[in-house]
């Protein structure tokens, strides 16, 4: 929706604290570059935990074309309100009313003309806020320069960010690494809904299969994945989901790697439950250092699908839980083919294991639980209750 004149509801004065003299929370604002479908339960779960506070989206721009051409939709708002494109009318209004009342979480600092404008309101009317962000690319010289930038630049947001919920295994040593007190920083992650899966499909043969769901280019270690596989002498298939500039080359290369594979395509996010009921271990390969989350690790194992991950990849964080799967180094083929033989060989991919390790998920990586683990943190800070457990490390 394009942005329309906004009132903020009328907000009352709140109780006092007794602990910190820090009136009650009533309004929550979240400023996101664009509105996401990943997200959107997070927003709705945080709602209805909370029906006495206030909570918004600010996006700067709806969900991209190049996302919806790929079948992804946002949602309707369940219990929050999405604010579009905001003028800089509305975003005044959203920060400087009730000051003392509200909480603005901003998904990243940089680029995006809605977030810098409402850092500066923010600032201007000395509101509590605080940063949700992955890491920045630390690789290379561009890498070194944007370290650089980020400890020359961030002065106040070291002194004067609330909390840094840093996204990912590489989150916290990023945010450390330029200055941020290792106090303020949370780990955190992308909370999705559970995926409504259905029966799961067992094998047809005594195969393994693993999976691959993503973009198809080489910095994905897609090929990489083709090696491991192909050192496993023909008791795995693999089945390929997504698209991108190495689709034909990746193809070709199964066929003289001796991979059995299947390469399904753009799948939309409709089809990824079906897609992860029949394979036993996802694996993501990615060689790259500006990989993010990877919501599809979230997915898979809400699904019960085991994971094989490089330490690249920002969820690769849980695989700490063997429950989970296996955390391994990039460019190593063979690592990767260690861990799925031993996830195999130790009995982790049984039935049994799959549907406990769908619910310790849930538990941990769900949108309901990503809300209630926000809650304990701002809680945290307001002095009320103690500095909660990483995230990833409840239920062990």
């Amino acid at each position: 929706m394009a942005d329309t004149p906004y009132c903020p509801t009328p907000i009352g004065a709140g109780h006092l604290n007794m602990n910190t003299h820090r009136p009650s929370l009533q309004r929550l604002v979240i400023w996101e570059p664009s509105l996401s479908p990943h997200k959107s339960d997070f927003f709705t779960a945080l709602a209805r935990l909370n029906p006495e506070w206030e909570v918004i989206c600010c996006a700067d721009r709806e969900l991209s074309e190049g996302r919806r051409a790929m079948g992804w939709s946002v949602p309707k708002p369940v219990g929050y309100r999405n604010i579009v494109a905001p003028s800089s009318q509305t975003i005044e209004w959203l920060v400087a009313e009730s000051v003392s009342t509200s909480l603005h979480i901003f998904s990243g600092i940089r680029w995006v003309p809605t977030i810098l404008k409402g850092l500066t309101a923010v600032r201007a009317n000395k509101a509590r806020y605080a940063i949700m962000s992955e890491p920045r690319v630390g690789s290379g010289w561009s890498g070194a320069l944007r370290w650089l930038q980020s400890w020359g630049e961030e002065r106040y947001h070291r002194r004067h960010a609330a909390f840094i919920l840093a996204i990912g295994r590489n989150g916290p040593p990023w945010f450390k690494s330029i200055g941020y007190s290792a106090e303020k920083i949370i780990p955190f992650a992308y909370f999705i809904s559970p995926p409504s899966v259905k029966t799961y499909i067992p094998p047809s043969s005594e195969k393994l299969r693993v999976g691959y769901l993503g973009r198809l280019v080489k910095s994905k270690g897609v090929f990489d994945l083709v090696d491991a596989l192909a050192h496993l002498n023909s008791c795995v298939t693999l089945d390929i989901a997504g698209g991108g500039a190495d689709e034909d080359a990746l193809k070709a290369y199964c066929i003289s790697a001796g991979v059995e594979a299947t390469l399904h395509g753009v799948l939309p996010m409709s089809d990824v439950n079906c897609f992860f009921r029949q394979v036993d271990v996802l694996v993501l390969a990615s060689t790259t250092a500006d990989d993010g989350w990877g919501v599809v690790v979230s997915e898979a194992l809400m699904c019960g699908v085991a994971v094989v991950a490089t330490a690249t990849v920002g969820a690769s964080v849980v695989l700490e839980r063997s429950l989970f799967g296996r955390c391994v180094p990039p460019n190593k083929p063979t690592a990767i083919a260690d861990a799925i033989e031993n996830l195999r060989d130790t009995e982790e991919l049984n039935p049994v294991n799959r549907a406990l390790r769908a619910a310790t998920a849930t538990s941990i990586l769900s949108a309901h639980a990503g809300a209630e683990y926000l809650m304990r943190v701002i809680s945290w800070h307001d002095g009320r209750d103690a500095r909660p457990p990483k995230f990833y490390e409840e239920h062990n």
